[in-house]
């Protein structure tokens, strides 16, 4: 399987500062294709992007929107597209824009990608294939690529929605003197509490309640999944006693982060003061001295409400830690 990554750039008479601000949910993907190829070809996107975060309602981490492929023009502007096309059975809708795509760009591929094409920050993908069976192992083949795309387009944009308004770099300052590393915060995150004997901090911001604490440990307390969960009761249960882990829903996993996995764990809290809680996650970083990792941790509290895009603000927030002084 040929995959092509193709920059959009207008040369000559439209230059890319014409082109709009994409715009849409950071998670939610267009699926411009047919009606008749979208009964076969929807389960298996939905199989790619199926993961689910329990907050503790379930909540898909991408929303897929199915839509007609004759209204492009209604949706080029969103910042995350999928053209998606099966020769048979044959249309005259999906088929042609495919066509119509993949000659401006003199392509003959199953798979490539257009960034910028009808919007600045716009993730483009085409999947163009024989057949269902032929477009399910195309899916198959490119699932790790198309999700580390996806994930890296949506970071990307979050990132800069996050930071439109500055940084709190006074806070930061404050975190790295404390743990000698420190993250990146939006302007309106507050110190809530900080403990430098425990290596400790917690900052957050109003309603709805997102928290962010930080902590060092012992590695070896983190080697397998038993004993991690054990001394994440034991840290949280010294550093911030108002919060207790559920058994529920506990989950490990790993991410990137700089081209490399690191472990996370999720689960669901409950706040005794506000007699409330939701979805959480911990980020384990190991650092530069022997037997230790640095632990950031994410709270979302907003009963009745999707909480997923905050709990990703937060991870994106997490992922900046670094050493030395905040930039």
């Amino acid at each position: 399987m040929q995959k092509i990554t193709l920059t959009f750039i207008i040369y000559l008479i439209v230059s890319c500062k014409y082109l709009p601000e994409s715009i849409g949910q950071s998670n939610e993907i267009i699926i411009l294709t047919s009606p008749q190829d979208k009964m076969l070809i929807e389960p298996l996107l939905a199989n790619v992007f199926s993961k689910i975060i329990h907050t503790p309602h379930d909540e898909q981490e991408y929303i897929l929107n199915f839509q007609n492929s004759w209204e492009i023009e209604r949706y080029e502007d969103y910042g995350n597209i999928i053209v998606a096309s099966l020769k048979f059975p044959e249309d005259s809708t999906a088929d042609i824009l495919t066509h119509r795509i993949l000659k401006k760009y003199n392509q003959d591929v199953q798979l490539f990608t257009l960034s910028d094409l009808y919007a600045k920050n716009q993730l483009l993908f085409i999947i163009h294939a024989l057949d269902a069976v032929a477009f399910e192992n195309i899916l198959k083949n490119n699932r790790e690529w198309i999700l580390k795309e996806y994930n890296a387009h949506f970071e990307k944009r979050m990132i800069q929605e996050l930071f439109k308004h500055g940084k709190n770099n006074e806070l930061s300052d404050t975190i790295f003197n404390i743990l000698g590393y420190t993250i990146d915060l939006q302007p309106d995150f507050q110190l809530i509490r900080s403990d430098p004997s425990h290596s400790f901090v917690w900052v957050g911001r109003g309603y709805p309640y997102r928290w962010i604490t930080l902590h060092k440990s012992r590695k070896d307390n983190y080697m397998n999944i038993q004993s991690a969960w054990r001394q994440l009761v034991n840290d949280f249960a010294s550093n911030i006693p108002e919060i207790e882990i559920s058994k529920y829903y506990q989950k490990n996993e790993k991410v990137i982060y700089k081209e490399n996995k690191i472990p996370v764990m999720r689960g669901i809290y409950e706040h005794s003061i506000s007699e409330s809680g939701g979805p959480f996650f911990v980020y384990i970083f190991e650092t530069e001295q022997t037997n230790e990792v640095i632990l950031i941790s994410g709270f979302v509290n907003y009963p009745g409400h999707e909480k997923i895009l905050l709990l990703k603000q937060l991870e994106i927030m997490a992922k900046t830690l670094h050493k030395g002084d905040p930039t």
